[in-house]
This record gives structure tokens, C-alpha cells and sequence, in this order.
């Protein structure tokens, strides 16, 4: 199936598109993320062998081996420079803006066309806050989520005052989970609750939506609500019928914590534990002593998932995650604050940058290529088998690429009028280089041009 098509209606119908195919991609980065979080595991399960980032897992196609990298001449560049620029000619006129460039193997620069005009990013944002998050939190980092009380649970099963739910901000924590939790407060005898359901969910702060999304994504699972006690996504499935044929959709929870204490409530009730007060929010006492304890797969595995699929909730539960931990405020501001100071400190050039959100859903997110390019080149070990491999997974399963087939991992995006690519292309001659192409408002085919240029790309 080739993804070379065209037309600005198509972006705006590829981009939902996407999002209804994340829920039919899920078992994939499942197993995707399964092997992972094993190669995670077993990094030093054998004397002698190679960290878990260049060992490929099971559920991966076999790539392509990569020759040792050769020194580009002046002439090779020129002969890239005239290469890509003509693959993109076609589609800039008239656009409103490109990035592109390319680093090679060593992080030189070897193609830079507007490289440092900062241009909307999309979906290609999520590479910061992956990579920021790999640093402020570590691969092996994990989420917790916690029930918790006061005192323990009585000779008679009662429970003197209230049952907390704590949550870290685990963006993968499903009713599957948490219905597991139950079933662990009623094998420990609990059989009432005194007070009531009480649901912590302070470890994140900020409103629940980006006041820099537009208005047409409100009530689209793409834009679910952030909330430190996340359950399904922030999203409720439900099913409707649509031309006599039911299917699944997904809609974002209005108020994360009371759903998440009724749904709580009806677990227990499930259970035969009874509460005696409705639910509610709060900050938990420091005194509580924890009942259960759910720990999410390591970091790495789920920012697998998130850049397999394109995960936006991931992302902004990411992004303030990163905030808090990093020293600052648990919220956007203290997420994209960690963000420019991680940038900084690694002296990745950040021209024209402008953050709202994690995910890139913004439109106002501005990022020029050099900055993304120079990120991936200063993390590749840490970045590139995260990527699903182009032309064969995730978001990128549908790109036409033809020499480039198994030798480029990447980061798609789109919005409306924006199209992206960035990661990582294995050339014949120069080894593995790091690219960003951005380009906003063509009236061409950009995503025709992108993979064009990254087939030119791989033949050096």
C-alpha cells in the first residue's frame, strides 16, 4: 500500500485515521514493547554481550547490515545537496515553511536546507520529550501506582477510614490493572471500607487539556486529559452503530478523577467490599501505608509504544512527569522548562524553538530540523531501536519506501498542512546519519517528497 498521496484533506483524514488504527496496532507494539522490556531485562544476562539497545529483539524484521562508515568528500555533498533538494523542489513552492537537514555518522552536517528555520513539528516533537525523559528519569524508570490507608486492615476485614488510590502519572495503567489491585485488598481479608474511595492525584499538575490544542480535537481520543491517576488512556470506550454496524469508539474521560473513583467504588462492590461514603480527591496523608503497589513496564518499553503508535496521552503525561522530576513544577510549563535546559545542556542548537505540549498536537509548536537532527545524532544508542522501522511498522507501516526499506527508523507527524519525518537513515557507504524533514503548508504532496528523499538519502 503506498503512502504516497496527496492533498491537504488527506492529512487531516491520515492524522484520524491514525488514531483509530492505534487501537488495531496495539497487540504489534504489544509484542514490540514485550521484547523490549526482555532485551531491558537480559542487557547483562552473558558475558561479553552488547547492551540491549544494539541487540535486536525477536519481533523485529531483520535489518540490513550497515558497512563501516566512509568520510564524505566535498563532492558526495554536493552530489546530496543536488539529490535532496530536487526530491523536495516539487512540493516547496508555495509552501510556508521547511526545515531539513542531515548529520552524518560523526554529527557533521552534510545537508542543510533552512535547517535552522524553526517550523511546526507534529508528531516529530515526541522525540524530545523522549529523549529528555530517558535522561531526567533513566530507561529502567517505572511509574507506580498505589493503594494505600492509614492503618491495616482489621481481623474483620474492615478498613477504619479511607482507601487511597495514589497514582505517579502512569500513562499505561489499565481497569485490567486495577481490578488486579482489588483482587489483592480482597485476598488480604479487606471486606469494608469505612470512609471512602480517595483518589491522589497530585504527583501531576496543570489543567487536564492544553489550552494550545485546537478546538476541533476537544472530544477526540487523540486529546485525552492528563491526570497523575491515568486509567485506559483518560479515554471510556463505549460502542455505536454506524450504518448498521457496531463498532468500538473511544471518548476522553470529563473529570479523570471521578470516574476513576466510581469506576474504583464498582470494582470493590464487585468484590462484595462495601464503602460507606461516595468517593473522592485529594492529596493522600503522609502516613499511609501501602496495600498494593502496580509497577508499569520499565521507561524504555513505554516510550516504545509511544513513539510505535504515536501516543499523544504518553507524551503529555511524559512531558510533566519529566517537569517534576527534573526539580521543577509537575505541569507543561516545568516539563518544556526541563526540556530547553536538557536541550541546553547537551549544546543542541534550539533556533526559533517554541514548546506547548509533549505530544506536538499543538499547532503552535515550532522546532527547526537542526535541533531535532543534532538530538538524534547526541542519542542514537538510547533513540534508534525505540523507532518503528519504516515501510514495515507503527505509524510508518504505510510508506511506499522503496531503496530505503529496512534500513530507516523513524518519528512521523502530521497535522493539517504539516508534514514530518525525523530518525535515522543506514547508507550504503557512510554508515548511519540522523535527519529531520519538516515542511509546513504545501500545497504538493510533502509525505511523496519526504520518502523520495529519504530513498536518495540511503543510496550514499
Amino acid at each position: 500500500m503506498s503512502y504516497v498521496k496527496s492533498s491537504v484533506g488527506f492529512r487531516i483524514r491520515s492524522r484520524r485515521r491514525r488514531v483509530r488504527k492505534r487501537r488495531t496496532l496495539a497487540l504489534a507494539a504489544l509484542l514490540f514493547t514485550a521484547a523490549l522490556v526482555w532485551l531491558v531485562a537480559h542487557a547483562h544476562s552473558a558475558p561479553g554481550a552488547p547492551p540491549a539497545h544494539e541487540r535486536a529483539s525477536a519481533s523485529q524484521p531483520a535489518e540490513r547490515a550497515v558497512a563501516a562508515p566512509a568520510a564524505w568528500t566535498a563532492a558526495q555533498r554536493n552530489r546530496l545537496w543536488s539529490e535532496l533538494h530536487g526530491a523536495f523542489v516539487p512540493i516547496l513552492s508555495g509552501a510556508t515553511g521547511w526545515s531539513l537537514a542531515v548529520l552524518s555518522a560523526d554529527g557533521t552536517s552534510v545537508f542543510d536546507e533552512r535547517a535552522e528555520r524553526a517550523v511546526a513539528p507534529a508528531s516529530v516533537l515526541k522525540l524530545v520529550v523522549a529523549a529528555s525523559a530517558l535522561d531526567a528519569l533513566g530507561p529502567a524508570y517505572r511509574f507506580h501506582t498505589m493503594f494505600a490507608a492509614r492503618g491495616s486492615i482489621g481481623d474483620d476485614g474492615r478498613l477504619d477510614g479511607d482507601l487511597w488510590l495514589i497514582g505517579s502519572g502512569d500513562p499505561s495503567l489499565e481497569s485490567s490493572d486495577l481490578r488486579n489491585g482489588v483482587a489483592v485488598l480482597s485476598r488480604s481479608g479487606l471486606r469494608s471500607v469505612e470512609g471512602r474511595v480517595m483518589i491522589d492525584a497530585t504527583a501531576l499538575a496543570g489543567p487536564a487539556l492544553n489550552a494550545h490544542w485546537e478546538r476541533d480535537d476537544n472530544g477526540q481520543d487523540y486529546a485525552a486529559p492528563v491526570s497523575a491517576v491515568s486509567l485506559d488512556g483518560d479515554t471510556i470506550e463505549s460502542q455505536e452503530i454506524v450504518g448498521g454496524v457496531e463498532r468500538k469508539v473511544w471518548t476522553p474521560m470529563q473529570n479523570v478523577a471521578a470516574y476513576v473513583g466510581a469506576q474504583t467504588e464498582a470494582m470493590l462492590a464487585a468484590r462484595g467490599i462495601a464503602s460507606a461514603r461516595a468517593p473522592g480527591a485529594g492529596a493522600s496523608p503522609l502516613d499511609t501505608v501501602v496495600l498494593w503497589d502496580h509497577r508499569s513496564a520499565p521507561l524504555q518499553a513505554l516510550e516504545a509504544h509511544m513513539l510505535f503508535v504515536s501516543d499523544n496521552h504518553y507524551a503529555e503525561q511524559l512531558l510533566r512527569t519529566v517537569g517534576g522530576e527534573a526539580g521543577g513544577a509537575a505541569d507543561d510549563a516545568g516539563g518544556i522548562d526541563a526540556e530547553r535546559r536538557f536541550l541546553d545542556r547537551l549544546g543542541v542548537p534550539a533556533p526559533g524553538l517554541r514548546l506547548f505540549d509533549g505530544s506536538g498536537l499543538s499547532p503552535d509548536n515550532r522546532v527547526a530540523a537542526i535541533t531535532v537532527a543534532r538530538l538524534l545524532s547526541d542519542n542514537e544508542p538510547s533513540l534508534y531501536r525505540l523507532l518503528p522501522l519504516g515501510g514495515r511498522e507503527g505509524t510508518l507501516e504505510d510508506y511506499d519506501f522503496r531503496t530505503a526499506l529496512g534500513r530507516v527508523r523513524a518519528k512521523s507527524g502530521h497535522l493539517s498542512g504539516v508534514s514530518a519525518l525525523a530518525g535515522y537513515a543506514n547508507t550504503l557507504h557512510h554508515g548511519r546519519v540522523a535527519f529531520a524533514f519538516l515542511v509546513d503548508g504545501s500545497p504538493g504532496d510533502p509525505d511523496a517528497a519526504i520518502v523520495r528523499a529519504v530513498d536518495r538519502l540511503v543510496e550514499f
